[in-house]
């Protein structure tokens, strides 16, 4: 009779590992796509938003209009930051996705999260350049 609930309990606990370990790796697979999504993202939007190609800069009080050869940008004044050395332009995008958002909302989230470091001498001719 023991070897029979030795037997039982064997099954209960291989079951259970079992269904751990199921729930486990649907959730690594969900996070690993997710990941994916983010890294693709990420690199779009450091590529094909080079400071380099920047075209113009256009101020409103509500954003700036940052002006590319495909594409024009509404960011938030404090997502764009002066700075002094040249060697120091940048775009750094550091954002992680929430579980809830849509495939469709990803690219406008990663903007949202994204901080453009531009010269300051290259602000202001761009700047210029747009009000002539």
């Amino acid at each position: 009779m023991s070897i029979f609930y030795f037997i039982i309990f064997l099954i209960i606990v291989v079951a259970f590992f079992l269904l751990i370990k199921k729930l486990y790796r649907n959730e690594a697979s969900v996070n690993k796509r997710k990941r994916k999504r983010e890294k693709r993202v990420e690199n779009y939007i450091n590529e094909a938003f080079k400071i380099e190609n920047l075209q113009a800069i256009k101020e409103t009080p509500q954003h700036i209009t940052l002006v590319y050869p495909k594409e024009t940008l509404n960011i938030k004044h404090n997502n764009v930051s002066q700075v002094q050395d040249e060697n120091e332009e940048k775009i750094d995008t550091h954002f992680e996705l929430p579980t809830d958002i849509q495939r469709e909302e990803v690219y406008d989230y990663a903007l949202q999260h994204t901080h453009f470091y531009i010269n300051h001498e290259r602000y202001d001719r761009l700047k210029e350049q747009n009000n002539n």
